[in-house]
């Protein structure tokens, strides 16, 4: 769907020009010695991930050839299958486990097939998967997760040698990558990272000498990447950032990136009401004077919080309109007061892509008591995501 057939719509417009810009600036960040592995799971942060793959893996800029990355990342084997085809490889992080329950075993054999590269952070996961690649006559490409202080997956640097045992063990696993995940890089005062790295360091330089082929070491995230370079190694995993969220979770006059996202919706239904008038469930909001309250059809069920209830705000003919009455599942009532001219189409944006906006992803998620992260990523899938075209050569 393109951006003129989505008129009328709830839609989530995608720059394609501020995600290659976002991509520009991780690049010049990191240099041309470090491979760039873009983070798109969670249908790319709530972005569309058929729509960011196609424009990091074929678009180019004045300064940098497609693609803008060397890498493609999601969190499962059946987001794997829903990215449109790309020649780049493809990290799945969900660690393998379960391998015969239920359908694992079909969509590890996939993954094998596509030579998508899996992420194991046990020995008996190890064997499992080795066991299905020989079966089918394929070798799988796998990569090992060691945790340094996340505790949330992975091996301990002690632990690692084992796994290589069981790896080294079977032909059918071809040992591509090592990486960690850090904690707290957003957080420059705290110590964390640095001895997140130390650890990591050492137990992959403990086991370099057993390494056959050249495997890939990787641990920055967004905040990584730009606040720490000694945490660059082979490879970096931006996320946030590609969408144009500072990883400090606020504006930045350092880095700026562009917002990739808007979301808006048109006004469906305008109502005169008097001062002392209720509006929505729970009659939470009165009118204190004569106004006019709008309706745009998205709700909780679209993603747009409920606790947004007589907080949150909207953007109307460039005119910041409150909520007004509790968010319901598919519809939300604004406060027409400082939009009086508004009329029946309108398009209203609920998020809003100016980073200084009150509708903006960083002031809704403050409103809302929570990440930029789980704004974008929970707008729900009746919302159309419609990419923003451009040439090729745009500037970035």
């Amino acid at each position: 769907m393109d951006a003129k057939i989505s008129l009328g719509e709830p839609r989530v417009l995608v720059s394609r020009q501020a995600l290659l810009h976002n991509a520009s600036v991780v690049r010049r960040a990191v240099g041309p010695g470090v491979k760039i592995c873009a983070m798109i799971k969670a249908d790319a942060y709530g972005h569309g991930a058929d729509i960011v793959a196609d424009t990091l893996a074929n678009f180019s800029t004045r300064r940098y050839e497609a693609p803008l990355v060397d890498a493609l990342a999601v969190a499962s084997i059946d987001e794997a299958e829903r990215l449109p085809h790309t020649i780049l490889p493809v990290y799945i992080f969900r660690p393998v486990e379960n391998c015969f329950l239920g359908r694992q075993r079909s969509r590890i054999e996939q993954a094998i097939r596509n030579g998508w590269i899996m992420t194991l952070c046990s020995s008996s996961a190890a064997d499992d998967v080795a066991r299905i690649a020989t079966s089918i006559g394929k070798r799988a490409a796998i990569q090992l997760m060691v945790d340094t202080g996340m505790t949330r997956s992975g091996v301990t640097g002690e632990e690692l040698g084992g796994l290589l045992d069981t790896i080294e063990a079977h032909a059918s696993l071809k040992l591509v990558g090592l990486c960690t995940h850090f904690a707290c890089a957003e957080d420059l005062g705290n110590a964390a990272t640095a001895e997140q790295l130390q650890l990591f360091n050492a137990a992959t330089d403990a086991v370099a000498p057993r390494l056959k082929n050249k495997v890939i070491r990787h641990a920055a995230n967004s905040a990584a990447l730009f606040l720490r370079p000694e945490t660059h190694l082979d490879m970096v995993r931006p996320g946030i950032a590609l969408y144009g969220v500072d990883p400090s979770l606020a504006p930045s006059s350092e880095r700026l990136l562009k917002p990739v996202m808007k979301w808006t919706a048109p006004l469906v239904q305008i109502h005169d009401v008097k001062a002392g008038a209720m509006v929505g469930y729970g009659q939470t909001w009165r009118a204190t004077r004569d106004t006019r309250i709008g309706i745009v059809p998205v709700g909780y069920a679209d993603g747009y919080p409920r606790c947004l209830t007589n907080r949150g705000v909207m953007v109307v003919q460039g005119q910041a309109c409150p909520v007004a009455g509790r968010i319901s599942m598919d519809l939300t009532t604004i406060d027409l007061v400082n939009a009086p001219h508004a009329v029946l189409g309108d398009e209203v944006i609920v998020l809003d892509s100016d980073p200084l906006s009150p509708a903006s992803v960083y002031e809704l998620a403050r409103l809302a008591s929570t990440i930029p992260y789980e704004i974008t990523s929970g707008i729900g899938q009746r919302i159309h995501r419609v990419p923003i075209e451009i040439e090729q050569g745009v500037p970035a």
